[in-house]
């Protein structure tokens, strides 16, 4: 896992997700990612954790609540996507971020590194930009 800090694009599958979105131009991954990690039975693991985690931060961007570490161009190029920051949408990022702070492999992860807390304080920006 290439992390170098607890923002939610501070790591290579956020990255990579949103670059491949973006690619694609397919604004239909932010409901298909977040709707898998609401979904998902059981333990959520750290990729799909960092999925969700760009897909909620795509949804904060659209709703002009862009985070500090969001790449630049692809929030330069959202509106190409013809995506809207919909209240359901919002609902469904909003439960996805919820269900990462309580029950995933990435919580795991910051537990061990001894950097929790710092994790939780970026979504409930995240949540909180959303809501």
């Amino acid at each position: 896992m290439g992390t170098w800090g607890t923002r939610n694009f501070e790591n290579d599958g956020s990255q990579d997700w949103i670059f491949e979105m973006m690619e694609n131009k397919d604004g239909g991954m932010v409901a298909d990612t977040l709707q898998f990690t609401i979904n998902k039975e059981g333990h959520l693991d750290a990729s799909e954790c960092e999925d969700a985690l760009a897909a909620a931060e795509v949804v904060a961007a659209l709703a002009g609540k862009a985070s500090e570490d969001f790449p630049e161009e692809p929030l330069e190029n959202l509106d190409s996507l013809d995506l809207l920051a919909a209240p359901a949408l919002k609902k469904l990022a909003i439960a996805a971020v919820e269900k990462i702070k309580n029950n995933s492999e990435m919580k795991e992860l910051w537990t061990d590194a001894g950097d929790v807390d710092a994790w939780v304080a970026v979504l409930v920006d995240l949540q909180k930009r959303l809501d």
